[in-house]
């Protein structure tokens, strides 16, 4: 490593050489950090060779960074890794440079680096020393991370969006010798990276079937979608208006009866389970969100149920057809947008428009809130938590009076304990941890939106004000609604051009016989690839031949196939990650043995790869055969 520059010219450039090899969100990040008042912060002290040493000043105190000896401290620490065995390396702390060039100048080429650093600061000054450009040449594998978790969440979430989350599933952690210093610091961004991760995990799902439900449930509700308004129709309609999502958590019963009072003044969408409480309280609300595909959600709150016409339904495109047909009032199915296969039957017979929707029916009620521009937000028995006596929803629902293998079921789960909105901890379950946390990312990404959290009891949401639903409604409900949901929907109902919406079925018809192509391809594809490696293992039982490496790399392109963005990558990411997985587990494949082992759990994904396609190629046709064969012709 050169010597560092020796005068204020030449840190600059260095400096702004160093700033042209970070990605645009970076550079945004060092951007906003005044320049001038880094030294503030940051005191730098040379060794007897004109080396830099980082003393950090903060509260009256100094820490200092690195040793006397920073390069001889940095490879010491690098000695007692195996890092040539590590596929992907999580490292807190920069360490002002010394252990993070020495670890990348000795981590194979194909290893994923990871680095949070916590302190701009530190990573500013360290960029006016180090020339980092020829280090990241050699390894184009380092991603960064700067600040508090809170500060670059958006951006590792972009991250972990894509599939290169399929790498990152096995990382080991590593503290630099400084990171020491900001443990709790470390700590915290650790929490919150691991809590993400599994998040996305769960994200990608892991049923089949499940997913299949969804296809045939989108494809009998294409006629819904056609004959009511879209999501769009609804986009910003109740701006500034407050909106109240009711849940069925076990609170909803000692407040519900104040919801009367918001009864045109604000809107209240009432997520499904809590319908039935309501209902029975002679509480109307203005709609009902649904977000499950299953039957049970069809049996246990609308089966032999007429809900009053000027109730809205406004619930995913993958719900129970029997949801749809059963209700009598406005109807919106909701495509989720980031799953590729509901935007691929929503670019055929929707308009484009479409929401996350989330995990829970509480993500898609605050959602639709929030894109219809509602301000506040308020939550009404959404506990998250159980309530006195272990009670998990409201007295009067369906699943505490009729469906009690489900109320088992949920307390089966194991009990976690949680900060309260009037305790200092509640008991929860992992499930409820997770929809908590979710919705807390939703309100993360909307700071626009004032929220509050008028739940008795139950989980702190973070994000939220606590207040009582009395004194929300004295606040808010002052002003009448400027129209009520149904009548909006209704009248844009009127103006629909359902002759021409419909030519749309034929489209979608087209597009399914022409995938049961492009699966059929797939499937030989994967097949031949499949013989080709058993060819070459059975030839080269011991070797290390170049062509099982060469073989190796063209197998992970051919699956690449399997989650591009022109194909249902949904059917196929949970045993693609599964796959990697069990390759992450291997660290890096650099021996003959981890690549032969590596190529038979290709093998295998590439079994299962070829069930799926053949399975889709079958249901694809279930689904035309399901799509009404004649097509309405426009009148124009």
């Amino acid at each position: 490593m050169a010597k560092p520059p020796t005068n204020l010219y030449e840190r600059n450039e260095l400096f702004q050489k160093n700033l042209q090899c970070f990605p645009e969100y970076i550079k945004q990040q060092i951007r906003k950090v005044d320049l001038d008042e880094v030294g503030k912060w940051v005191d730098i002290v040379y060794t007897e060779e004109g080396y830099p040493i980082c003393k950090y000043k903060k509260d009256g105190k100094v820490k200092h960074i690195n040793s006397r000896n920073p390069w001889e401290q940095a490879k010491n620490w690098c000695n007692q890794l195996p890092l040539n065995q590590m596929s992907t390396l999580f490292v807190y702390g920069c360490g002002f440079g010394y252990p993070l060039i020495e670890l990348l100048k000795r981590v194979h080429e194909d290893t994923v680096v990871v680095v949070f650093e916590q302190n701009l600061p530190i990573f500013i000054a360290m960029l006016h020393y180090f020339d980092l450009e020829p280090i990241f040449r050699a390894h184009n594998k380092c991603i960064f991370f700067l600040g508090p978790f809170e500060e670059f969440s958006h951006y590792f979430q972009n991250l972990i969006s894509t599939y290169g989350l399929l790498y990152l599933t096995v990382p080991s952690v590593l503290f630099t010798p400084s990171s020491r210093l900001f443990k709790k610091e470390y700590l915290n961004i650790q929490s919150h990276v691991f809590e993400r991760l599994t998040q996305q995990i769960t994200a990608f799902g892991n049923d089949h079937y499940d997913s299949l439900l969804g296809l045939h449930n989108m494809i009998q509700n294409a006629e819904i979608v056609l004959e009511n308004p879209y999501l769009s129709s609804l986009k910003d309609k109740f701006t500034n208006v407050p909106a109240f999502i009711v849940a069925n958590g076990p609170s909803l019963d000692q407040n519900m009866h104040e919801l009367k009072r918001v009864k045109g003044k604000g809107l209240i969408l009432c997520c499904e389970s809590a319908i039935v409480p309501l209902m029975k309280n002679g509480i109307k609300p203005d709609a009902i969100c649904v977000l499950e595909r299953t039957p049970e959600s069809y049996l246990y709150h609308f089966q032999n149920k007429k809900y009053p016409e000027d109730i809205t339904l406004l619930a995913l495109a993958v719900a129970d057809p029997r949801t749809f047909a059963s209700f009598a009032g406005p109807k919106v199915p909701i495509f989720r947008s980031f799953e590729s296969t509901s935007e691929w039957i929503n670019r055929m017979v929707g308009d484009g428009s479409g929401l996350y929707a989330g995990l829970n029916v509480s993500h898609l009620a605050y959602e639709l809130a929030v894109y219809m521009g509602a301000n506040p937000i308020v939550f009404v028995g959404q506990n998250f938590a159980y309530g006195l006596d272990g009670l998990t929803h409201s007295k009067q629902s369906k699943y505490t009076e009729d469906v009690q293998e489900y109320i088992e079921k949920v307390k089966s789960l194991p009990i976690v304990y949680v900060e309260g909105n009037e305790d200092s901890f509640v008991p929860s379950n992992p499930l409820w941890v997770e929809f908590r946390k979710g919705l807390e990312r939703l309100i993360e990404q909307t700071s626009h939106v004032t929220v509050i959290n008028a739940t008795e009891g139950g989980a702190k949401i973070k994000g939220t004000t606590c207040d009582t639903l009395t004194n929300v409604i004295e606040k808010y409900c002052k002003a009448s609604l400027p129209y009520r949901l149904d009548t909006l929907l209704n009248e844009s109902k009127k103006n629909l051009d359902i002759s021409t919406r419909k030519n749309k079925i034929k489209s979608l018809r087209i597009e399914l016989i022409k995938y049961m192509d492009i699966y059929r391809a797939l499937n030989q594809l994967t097949s031949e690839r499949k013989i080709i490696v058993e060819q070459l293992l059975e030839k080269d039982k011991y070797g290390a031949g170049q062509e099982l490496r060469q073989e190796f790399e063209q197998n992970n392109k051919h699956i690449m196939k399997f989650l591009h963005r022109h194909v249902h990558d949904q059917f196929f990411q949970q045993v693609i990650m599964f796959g990697y997985h069990q390759m992450n587990e291997l660290g890096v494949i650099n021996t003959p043995e981890k690549l032969r082992y590596a190529l038979q759990i290709q093998m295998e994904l590439f079994d299962n790869l070829c069930v799926i396609c053949k399975s889709l190629i079958r249901n694809f046709q279930i689904a035309v055969e399901k799509l009404p064969l004649e097509e309405t012709t426009s009148n124009e």
